[in-house]
């Protein structure tokens, strides 16, 4: 019997297609109750290449997969379940917050990063190791030096 299984061109354009709409919702998500507000400053364009940023920032996923021929389905299930990561970090904010935390510094990056790479991993590889946990680490730092020191 025959797997159903999709062409590995299919997943990278669904990886990049997906990744420029997370950027582009993003940017707009956080332009639109900005623009008009007096002594905020507010580009569109600036936005969206910050998004771009850390939309594609998920694509390290691939790092650790260079030569693996799972790396398509690694990256497609990396960046089809970025929703739930967010969803978890909203989740973070609202917990950290009831206690009294205030200013996470940087830790909702790595919680939201660390769901689609613990998912994809799981589903992918059929266990959990350490790498989603490196990955993870190594998106809240460089995302969160974009965010705050770059920006």
């Amino acid at each position: 019997m025959k797997e159903n299984v999709s062409p590995t061109g299919m997943k990278w354009g669904i990886s990049l297609i997906m990744t420029l709409v997370y950027a582009f919702g993003a940017a707009w998500f956080y332009y639109l109750p900005g623009n008009g507000e007096p002594n905020i400053d507010v580009e569109f364009w600036q936005l969206l290449l910050h998004f771009i940023v850390l939309s594609f920032l998920f694509w390290i996923v691939l790092i650790p997969e260079r030569k693996s021929s799972k790396a398509p389905d690694m990256l497609m299930l990396t960046v089809l379940t970025v929703p739930a990561g967010v969803l978890v970090a909203l989740l973070f904010f609202f917990a950290a917050g009831g206690i009294g935390v205030h200013e996470t510094y940087g830790l909702e990056y790595i919680v939201m990063a660390l769901t689609p790479f613990l998912i994809a991993h799981k589903t992918v590889k059929g266990r959990i190791s350490a790498v989603p946990f490196v990955l993870a680490l190594v998106y809240g730092v460089i995302a969160y030096i974009w965010g705050n020191g770059l920006w």
